[in-house]
């Protein structure tokens, strides 16, 4: 962490934020005044010099720009509250998504991973038993009882919606389950779970895969672990349900990440010289819902700070031969396989929204670079950040976070101001809570650089409180750092993070601040510079022993945990939307 004030700006001027240029041409208000203004001047030019050629010539066209600014105005307020009303209603619906989800409890402190489902076993005995042998065809074989139900209804259902067929079978999914349980097909796996024991040597796969029940039964599987998962994905941008939400990701990530990896074996069998033409092919529906398992696991591996393709499941998905251009690109995109710019795409939303995570991701590659050239990752950046449709809230501040920071190590603190600040205003109404937790962290960094310690400490409060609500464990432990390095640097600052009553000592803040720092370390355990201020702080511990302190020893001791939170401080300037 760097203590400098000085920062530089380059001649050139900084792009206005294309929000600022047309609040503040099309404002309404001002721009109403200015019309009438410019009536008023018009008439008087006209009564005065009426008689001139000039004047008359320029009346007519004079008096329709006047018009034309107003219709202007009128247009782009329009514009704004269709925005702001498809804002609300597309939160409305997420909101409504997730008001019935119920939050798992904290796991048990020596809780044990989900045990494997033990092998199947082949029986002469059921030969012909057309529902076992979907359920030994289907993807996985071990089942929570509310995704078997759903299975067992499809299959059930099947018939029915044949166009040849009489009446479905009277027999509901519960009485089919209990059925299956008698006849040893099905086994209770744990708690409210259930596994595949024994199936038929008849029919084969390939005659039951052709067969319309075992579509059924696998789009219907997907279809339940789509939904689950796509509403989680949602709640972990909520306050009140980013804690259950990421627990629930933390026990089902492992299943979701096996039913992806099982459905492209079975496209491509490894086994198969020519994996196309021996594999599976799934209902275009049972396509869909996979992709929405994989954008749903996308969104938890950005929230455990996991690469796009860092477990392997963008590799699984690009496998589907199923797959329309546009969600192909961006499996592509995740798998880092995509080497060109997308071409465009209908509807064009969608197409340069690709285009800009393109755009964005080549920037990254370039920042990671061993010397990267910033003016070409700002360009790149400013790109993406043009690119992305209006309603992206998250894209646009994801943008502006990224090239702040660019910014930043440029040394152009002014114009990663402007860039904070904008991101900050996006995200004022309440939407993308983990958004608006980085700016205030970004902002933190930025006032640290202009040399302003106690601007610095207050965004990084404002962060670490919004991070707790979310529990979002990388952003908690860079805050911690963050504040923690900043008290070795100088203790004074103590006295802004802790309680003073009793009165702070030196010691007592390096004591907290190694707790911060091993408490950072534990949630984020690549963290840079961690060691290095937990390092210099033992050692000004050590330094200010003295004999008097040999009875009192303990009080001098490193902390390998938390003891006191820093100070919360609420964001009171965040409007948030019900429920979140």
């Amino acid at each position: 962490m760097s203590t400098s004030t000085e920062h530089t700006e380059p001649v050139g001027q900084t792009a206005t934020p294309r929000s600022s240029i047309w609040i503040g041409f099309l404002g309404t208000a001002s721009l109403v005044a200015y019309t009438v203004l410019f009536e008023l001047v018009r008439t008087l030019v006209v009564n005065s010099f009426g008689e001139n050629a000039v004047v008359q010539f320029f009346n007519g066209p004079l008096r329709w720009l006047s018009v034309l600014f107003i219709a202007a105005a009128a247009t782009y307020a329009l514009y704004r509250f269709a925005r702001g009303y498809r804002t609300k209603m597309r939160t409305a619906r997420d909101m409504d998504l997730i008001a019935g989800l119920i939050e798992p409890g904290p796991a048990l402190a020596d809780r044990r991973p989900r045990e494997a489902a033990p092998p199947r076993r082949t029986v002469a005995a059921l030969d012909g038993h057309l529902i076992a042998a979907v359920l030994r065809d289907l993807p996985v074989h071990d089942y929570e009882t509310v995704a078997l139900l759903a299975v067992l209804n499809a299959i059930r259902d099947t018939p029915g919606r044949l166009p040849l067929a009489r009446e479905p079978s009277a027999r509901t999914a519960a009485r089919l389950l209990d059925g299956l349980h008698r006849r040893g097909i099905l086994a209770g796996h744990g708690a409210q779970r259930w596994c595949v024991r024994q199936v038929p040597r008849l029919p084969d796969r390939a005659t039951v895969t052709a067969g319309p029940q075992w579509a059924a039964a696998l789009t219907a599987l997907l279809h339940h672990y789509a939904d689950r998962a796509g509403r989680w994905a949602i709640a972990l941008e909520s306050r009140r349900f980013a804690v259950g939400a990421r627990r629930w990701f933390e026990t089902e990530e492992p299943y979701l990440r096996a039913l992806v990896d099982a459905c492209a074996a079975r496209v491509n069998p490894p086994d198969s010289p020519h994996p196309p033409a021996r594999g599976v092919d799934y209902p275009p529906a049972a396509v869909a819902h996979l992709v929405d398992i994989g954008n749903a696991l996308d969104v938890w591996y950005a929230r455990i700070g996991l690469g796009e393709n860092g477990r392997g499941v963008a590799d699984d998905l690009c496998s589907l031969p199923e797959t329309d251009e546009l969600n192909r690109d961006l499996l592509l995109l995740r798998a880092g396989r995509l080497t060109e710019r997308p071409r465009g795409y209908r509807p064009r939303r969608l197409s340069t929204s690709l285009a800009a995570r393109w755009e964005h991701q080549a920037a990254l590659r370039e920042l990671d670079a061993g010397s990267p050239v910033l003016d070409k990752v700002a360009e790149q950046l400013e790109t993406a950040w043009w690119l992305l449709p209006r309603d992206d809230v998250a894209g646009e501040v994801c943008a502006l976070i990224n090239l702040a920071v660019v910014h930043i190590r440029q040394g152009r603190l002014d114009a990663a101001q402007d860039r904070l600040e904008l991101a900050e205003s996006l995200t004022r109404a309440g939407l993308d809570p983990d958004g608006r937790a980085q700016t205030h962290e970004t902002m933190g960094t930025m006032w640290w650089a202009r040399g302003e310690p106690r601007r610095a400490l207050r965004c990084w409060q404002l962060a670490l409180t919004a991070y707790r609500a979310l529990d979002d464990d990388l952003g908690i432990g860079r805050c911690l750092q963050h504040l923690g390095s900043a008290i070795v640097v100088d203790p004074d600052h103590a006295t802004l993070l802790l309680p003073t009553d009793p009165p702070l000592t030196r010691t007592e803040a390096l004591r907290q601040a190694t707790g911060w720092l091993a408490e950072a370390r534990r949630r984020h355990p690549t963290a840079r510079h961690v060691e290095h201020y937990a390092a210099r702080a033992h050692s000004q511990l050590r330094a200010d022993r003295g004999f008097r302190d040999l009875l009192r020893s303990r009080r001098r001791t490193p902390q390998a945990r938390i003891d006191q939170w820093p100070a919360s401080v609420e964001d009171h300037a965040h409007r948030p939307q019900d429920l979140r």
